[in-house]
């Protein structure tokens, strides 16, 4: 498929009652959120996921029934256009106090160190903390065909994998200067 006729499908999959049941089920705060993916989508950012930026506090945990909080960063992933995205890296970085980069595909035998992962997502208990979800900064040939094909985007286009995240703990990505927010005033722009 084509980019544009992948970016109709996936704005298309926001709009359908199984993906936003999926969603009520897995983390219902971003239901609210999907009129702004849809945006980022049609603007040239074909996403395949992405977080929130909430902070959940718990009295006792699922597994030791000890009190707990978890703290997200908000996040999203996916493919722009190569000559897009060198625009959208560069402005995000200028105008915004997101982060966004490059990950470049790599051979299957490159060793990519989870210890060298960035932190999304965190669960503190006292002076306990755990990283519950992590990105890398590059990712295996594998993977990426994998999302390829998830998103069925042709081989032949000239596409980059692109992360992009908030530099702050438990902010809204749908706040005046939420990452959704930032992200789809720049691609307004780029």
């Amino acid at each position: 498929m084509k980019f544009a006729d992948a970016q109709k499908r996936v704005i298309q999959m926001f709009e359908s009652k199984e993906f936003i049941e999926d969603i009520r089920k897995e983390d219902e705060t971003m239901i609210k959120n999907i009129p702004l993916l849809k945006e980022i989508n049609k603007r040239g950012f074909l996403t395949f996921d992405s977080q929130a930026g909430r902070c959940r506090k718990g009295k006792k945990s699922f597994f030791d029934g000890k009190p707990y909080e978890i703290k997200e960063r908000s996040y999203i992933i996916g493919f722009m256009k190569k000559d897009k995205a060198e625009k959208f890296i560069k402005e995000i970085a200028i105008s915004t106090d997101k982060n966004a980069m490059y990950v470049p595909i790599c051979n299957e035998t490159v060793d990519i160190p989870r210890a060298l992962d960035i932190p999304l997502t965190i669960t503190i208990q006292k002076d306990k903390t755990e990283i519950n979800t992590h990105t890398s900064s590059a990712i295996p040939e594998s993977y990426g065909a994998f999302l390829r094909k998830q998103l069925k985007l042709n081989k032949s286009e000239d596409v980059v994998y692109i992360l992009c995240w908030d530099t702050k703990w438990c902010r809204s990505a749908t706040d005046k200067n939420g990452l959704f927010t930032d992200v789809l005033n720049v691609l307004k722009r780029t």
